[in-house]
């Protein structure tokens, strides 16, 4: 059986751009950038840990689990868009901690790994998922990992969907950089304008779920499925 790097490269190439990471950025910092430096950079090594781990865990039996539940696609699709309207919403709002009536809540440990888990399981649903880990990534891993075949191939494509986490921490670590360049009032203008682009990404989830559950309803023009 021969070794297929080219689909390697091509899945890391495709789930890397589907997750988005440098477009990602301001929202991650919307539930960061108000740590110390060094507890974003421990969250940013943990994120990229964690999006691993739930990417190997769609790529080897994904679909069975989602079949499991009578999940399909479309169903997450429109479930993610909720869920992505959620936050969108509240980073339009300027409540950037969203400590009172939003999704997170400031860590009160003074340790850094500690803050830093705290933080994290605040931010796994929903940017890791479904911002990061949406129906287009998840479908995309299901998608490779039923084509590939051997051994070494699927060793191949654990590697790629490691290297595109380590792609994903590194770009998140370096995220402080970007506060610094661009200033409170900037990163409030890009929070807000990412908020406002998070919303159109829901509803285009929810309009791409629709129109597989129900074909023909939707012009075929906006839809990306």
């Amino acid at each position: 059986m021969s070794i297929d790097f080219g689909a390697a490269l091509s899945f890391y190439v495709a789930v890397i751009a589907i997750m988005n990471p440098i477009g990602n950025i301001p929202i991650f910092l919307d539930a960061v950038n108000d740590d110390p430096t060094e507890v974003q950079q421990t969250v940013a090594k943990l994120f990229g840990a964690a999006i691993l781990a739930i990417a190997l865990f769609f790529y080897f039996i994904g679909q069975p689990f989602l079949a499991l539940f009578g999940i399909t696609i479309p169903a997450f699709r429109i479930a993610g868009g909720i869920l992505l309207m959620m936050i969108g919403i509240s980073m339009m709002n300027g409540k950037t901690k969203r400590d009172d009536d939003g999704l997170q809540k400031k860590p009160a440990s003074k340790n850094t790994l500690k803050q830093a888990q705290a933080r994290l399981s605040g931010i796994i649903v929903p940017v890791a998922m479904p911002l990061f880990i949406g129906p287009g990534a998840i479908t995309t891993v299901i998608l490779f990992s039923q084509q590939t075949s051997g051994f070494v191939n699927n060793i191949l494509m654990v590697l790629s969907l490691a290297a595109v986490c380590a792609t994903i921490s590194a770009i998140m670590y370096m995220s402080r950089w970007f506060v610094n360049i661009f200033g409170e009032n900037g990163m409030q203008i890009i929070t807000r304008t990412m908020g406002l682009i998070l919303c159109a990404m829901a509803v285009q989830f929810v309009i791409n779920g629709i129109a597989q559950l129900i074909p023909g309803v939707i012009n075929p023009i906006f839809t990306k499925i």
